[in-house]
């Protein structure tokens, strides 16, 4: 009865945000504890078994990323018999997808190797609505909202991809949406404050997300840089053209593997472009989450949006994922 009580509150809170895309889903407290140590987003995953997709993503925009699809059910992740992800109101549980980018005939030969194996993945935790909370699902995409992604190391049995950040990097002929998608997405935030967290008392967190589009090409300024264990950390301003004058976005924290071009990329002070995508922090949602019981008490917590990024990209920005056409004008 609590449950539902919290849903019919929570459905009420939607409806008077005017985000049709706005959707609530709760993730398992013990789950970010165990895996964001110290609230670090780069982490590993195990699980008793995996799935990989058939075929490696082609290279071009939207979804043609050059990635490959790793599903893993959210059953086969020790998690104490509790679900780490779902629907708001745990009508579902969901699974995990692991992708790790640019992947050579060997990778995927290793990934196949150990389909149905306990496997551990290296890599980023990202959590982020790109629409695959609902519709069809196969064992290699089942639905989800958080992922590791990119990954740039798994092992199993026989089979060990070290994890070495050299592996992230901007996938050759691959275009990011430009300002005319980041922008509405980032003053967005801050005019409508979509993303609010709050949590209950049986172990969970819930997060609002904007289902909103993948890969992105920001022209960023970094201000601040620090290393993080496997990785990097850049406090960077967020600019809407190239000439890097229209500021839109203070202090949004972008991450990126250690060692990979991107961290070899960032200079403080120094204006560049990244190629990347957003996610939620879910260490920095729970922190905010503390105390704020109930959609009723729901807090607004801009610190938990990240940015993971890839490195300088290699082509022009577009606007729509018709890839042929519309590269971004500049702004």
């Amino acid at each position: 009865m609590v449950r539902r009580v919290w849903l019919v509150a929570l459905l009420f809170v939607l409806s008077t945000t005017g985000l049709a895309q706005v959707k609530v889903y709760r993730f398992s407290k013990a789950f970010i504890a165990s895996h964001y140590t110290q609230g670090n987003p780069i982490g590993v995953l195990a699980a008793s078994g995996s799935s990989p997709a058939k075929k490696v993503h082609s290279i071009s925009c939207g979804g043609n990323d050059g990635e490959l699809h790793i599903g893993v059910s959210g059953n086969a992740v020790d998690n104490q018999g509790v679900a780490i992800s779902g629907p708001a109101d745990g009508s579902e549980q969901f699974g995990i997808v692991a992708e790790p980018p640019n992947v050579p005939a060997n990778v995927k030969a290793a990934a196949d190797s150990l389909r149905g194996k306990p496997i551990q993945f290296a890599g980023y935790f990202r959590v982020w609505n790109e629409g695959h909370d609902v519709g069809p699902e196969a064992p290699s995409n089942p639905h989800h909202v958080l992922e590791v992604h990119p990954v740039w190391g798994f092992s199993g049995e026989g089979i060990n991809i070290p994890p070495r950040g050299s592996r992230v990097f901007p996938m050759t002929g691959y275009a990011g949406y430009g300002a005319s998608k980041f922008r509405p997405l980032l003053t967005g935030l801050l005019q409508q404050k979509w993303l609010k967290v709050a949590e209950d008392n049986d172990g969970f967190v819930f997060v609002q997300l904007l289902k909103a589009d993948n890969f992105y090409q920001l022209p960023i300024i970094p201000r601040q840089i620090t290393q993080i264990p496997r990785g990097v950390v850049a406090i960077v301003d967020v600019f809407s053209d190239e000439g890097h004058q229209n500021l839109i976005f203070r202090n949004l924290r972008l991450v990126t593997a250690q060692s990979s071009r991107a961290s070899q990329q960032l200079q403080v002070g120094s204006p560049t472009f990244m190629l990347g995508f957003f996610s939620v922090n879910l260490a920095t949602a729970m922190r905010a989450a503390a105390g704020h019981q109930g959609p009723q008490n729901a807090v607004f917590a801009p610190g938990a949006l990240e940015f993971f990024a890839f490195g300088r990209p290699l082509e022009h920005a577009v606007a729509s994922s018709s890839c042929n056409a519309d590269v971004e004008p500049d702004e």
